[in-house]
């Protein structure tokens, strides 16, 4: 059993340990993950960054996602951040948080989410998620992040 609802400040360092827990950030990926988080935590009028936690039912963090309206769109937002407890790989945590993501983005009238990613191997399992979920690779940037390190941009319709 788990519940979603929004991040809280006791959630910040169970936040900053399954990012970086992950193994596939870079620490300071993790770092500017941590700048969404405080912003949303320190700047409660803001609505750029909308950050939930997926808890279990002793508490644990097991899972985070954080979206937004881009600014310049009429209804398209961004999957900024999501991230599992590496300990909890493949028990729906992704699935159930990206799908609660997606109702949120479907409430407040957005038709499409977008979700950038790196094509390094590290990333690879974070990709055949956004494929197994409906994601569809729409565009790849070379060499965006470093050499060799392209940008990957996938979309996942709001149905």
């Amino acid at each position: 059993m788990s519940r979603i609802r929004p991040i809280e400040a006791a959630d910040r360092e169970p936040i900053r340990k399954l990012i970086a827990g992950t193994g596939a950030f870079k620490p300071f990926e993790v770092d500017v993950a941590m700048e969404l988080v405080d912003i949303a935590l320190t700047q409660k009028d803001q609505e750029d960054y909308r950050p939930f936690v997926l808890l279990e039912d002793d508490g644990t963090v097991a899972a985070y996602a954080c979206f937004g309206k881009n600014p310049m769109t009429k209804a398209t937002y961004d999957l900024y951040w999501i991230a599992t407890h590496s300990e909890r790989w493949g028990k729906g945590y992704g699935r159930e948080i990206t799908g609660f993501v997606v109702e949120e983005v479907r409430k407040m009238g957005g038709k499409l989410l977008v979700i950038e990613t790196s094509s390094q191997e590290s990333y690879g399992t974070t990709r055949l998620f956004y494929e197994k979920i409906g994601c569809t690779l729409a565009a790849t940037l070379p060499d965006y992040y470093d050499e060799g390190d392209d940008k990957l941009i996938y979309l996942l319709p709001v149905r």
